[in-house]
């Protein structure tokens, strides 16, 4: 009865409380019915538990299978199952959580964690800001709070609850504060690495600023309120395409894992999603999507784009994403195994369902598909057969283009031939950097440390982009060095001419692009290649930004 209430509660969220609500609803809809769950809360009722501690120990079992993944995202989503586990709870109490909370004006939510049913609980008019002592930046609240564009600072640590109710405080989600504000914060400052969800994320650490002094929060006023005012004026500009100031097309697309981020794209001025993540489809389930149940999504989200083009990444499954219906065996380097372009090839039929679905989605043509992982060209040629083979079994005129994604230094050391077997490369800064620099980028004590700007990692990116001009073929960058406005100049002077970020980010990102010029980046460009390090590359931007005339 208590899942029945939650479910029908559920339902009614969704329906009425727009994309942001619906998305929330849907995925706890989808883990009160899991059926594992429910059978093993159904083993403990049988053993004569109560029904509370038995779906609380069925919702804890799968938050400890969860949190032994390595993958960041997939072990946050741990935060979903915490949000379903106490509904039900409270429906068993005879209670329910409020839905509606209210707030003080300008009131900055300061918390140990947060669910993502209580940040979509909180009155939006006066939430200013959220600071979190644990979490990360790639939980689902912490998405759920970007696209709601709150900033956000997740992973703060136990002091934060030493900060008394009602204290002022600055949020500062971009590591933009001002350096007299930092230095007279009375209570000092907590910073947060890598953990900032602020509307333009970058490479800047985020920090809360406690009890500043009464200049120095008048400064920040002052400088949010500016900051408000261009961002404003940033919208409104961002409906027209970009280029820089010597007329260089730049597209600017969208980095996107829902029909709610697709329609947030569309409004923050996207051209285009340059990067569908996919494998949320595939994981959390018992058994394979279907063509049906693909091609239901992937249809939605270009309804949801008008027509623009959707760069649709197949799914990057396996190594630190498994799936419970197929049989891949463990790894001890989950990072260097079978996953992404690896796993589609080892599994064709899975393969063959989701190229039909994203080659079925209508008006034909708009739809392209990204190749994750991809280490050589044989590779790229290998799912074009699949690709001709479907092509000719659905009578479409016009083939797919396929991209290949340059994650791997393989790939961009032979980027030269892998530009000539595909149509499009788009450059995955992230796992590059990782694989460059070898660190993993889930681990905190490197966070600092890896740097899309390290030269090596700048290297791969220019062999990349010179390998993709002289075969005329796009070169994009779709991972986070994207949305570091130090990075977008070095990556256009190299000849990078499509940026993908998060659908929040958009609007400044064009703002910058349309103040550079293409002989000035270029200059800056090879500068940076013979930098040393990331901290002198991103010395070289920051004087180049100062210089009368100079980057802008």
């Amino acid at each position: 009865r208590a899942r029945e209430v939650v479910r029908a509660r559920l339902t009614r969220v969704g329906a009425a409380g727009g994309a942001t609500r619906r998305e929330i609803a849907e995925a706890h809809l989808a883990f009160l019915d899991d059926p594992v769950l429910n059978e093993v809360a159904g083993e403990h009722i049988a053993a004569g538990k109560s029904a509370g501690f038995a779906w609380r120990a069925a919702t804890r079992s799968s938050i400890a299978a969860l949190e032994q993944l390595t993958d960041a995202r997939l072990r946050e989503r741990a935060d979903d199952l915490l949000d379903i586990e106490s509904h039900v709870l409270m429906a068993l109490a005879g209670e329910a959580r409020p839905m509606n909370l209210s707030l003080p004006q300008n009131a900055i939510v300061v918390a140990d964690e947060m669910l993502p049913s209580e940040l979509v609980s909180l009155d939006r008019a006066n939430l200013k800001g959220i600071a979190l002592s644990g979490g990360g930046p790639t939980s689902h609240v912490a998405i759920l709070a970007a696209a709601m564009d709150v900033p956000m600072l997740a992973g703060l640590g136990p002091a934060l609850r030493e900060v008394p109710t009602g204290e002022r405080v600055i949020v500062d989600a971009n590591g933009e504060a001002d350096v007299a504000a930092r230095a007279t914060a009375n209570a000092g400052a907590t910073s947060s690495p890598n953990a900032g969800t602020g509307p333009h994320p970058g490479a800047n650490s985020g920090l809360l600023l406690i009890a500043p002094a009464a200049d120095a929060f008048a400064k920040a006023e002052q400088h949010a309120a500016t900051l408000l005012v261009q961002r404003a004026a940033d919208r409104r500009a961002a409906q027209s395409d970009c280029r820089t100031r010597d007329g260089t097309r730049i597209e600017i697309f969208a980095n996107l894992g829902s029909i709610a981020e697709a329609d947030a794209a569309v409004i923050a001025g996207a051209e285009g999603c340059g990067l569908l993540r996919t494998e949320f489809l595939f994981i959390d389930r018992d058994r394979p999507p279907s063509e049906e149940d693909q091609l239901e999504v992937y249809q939605a989200i270009a309804n949801a784009l008008g027509g623009r083009p959707l760069v649709l990444r197949l799914m990057d499954v396996g190594g630190d994403k498994p799936l419970n219906y197929l049989p891949l065996p463990p790894e001890e380097n989950p990072a260097l195994g079978l996953r992404g372009v690896r796993t589609a090839l080892r599994y064709p039929d899975l393969l063959r369902t989701q190229l039909r679905a994203a080659m079925r989605v209508t008006p034909h043509g708009i739809v392209r598909i990204l190749l994750p992982m991809i280490t050589d060209a044989a590779e790229v040629r290998a799912i074009r057969n699949f690709a001709n083979e479907l092509q000719m079994q659905l009578s479409l005129r016009v083939p797919v283009e396929i991209g290949a994604m340059i994650e791997t230094p393989a790939a961009a050391l032979t980027a030269r031939h892998v530009a000539a077997a595909a149509d499009f490369l788009s450059i995955g800064s992230n796992d590059l950097t990782q694989y460059s620099l070898a660190m993993d980028r889930g681990h905190p004590e490197l966070a600092r440390r890896i740097d899309a700007l390290h030269p090596a990692v700048l290297e791969l990116v220019a062999l990349a982009a010179s390998a993709g001009e002289r075969a005329g073929k796009l070169v994009a960058v779709c991972g986070g060095m994207a949305a570091d406005s130090a990075a977008v100049p070095v990556l256009i002077g190299l000849g990078v001419r499509e940026l993908s970020v998060v659908p929040a980010a958009v609007p400044a990102l064009k703002r910058q692009v349309r103040d550079l010029d293409i002989r000035e980046c270029a200059a800056l460009a090879a500068r940076a290649l013979e930098a040393e390090s990331a901290a002198d590359v991103r010395a070289l931007v920051a004087r180049a930004k100062n210089l009368p005339g100079g980057l802008r």
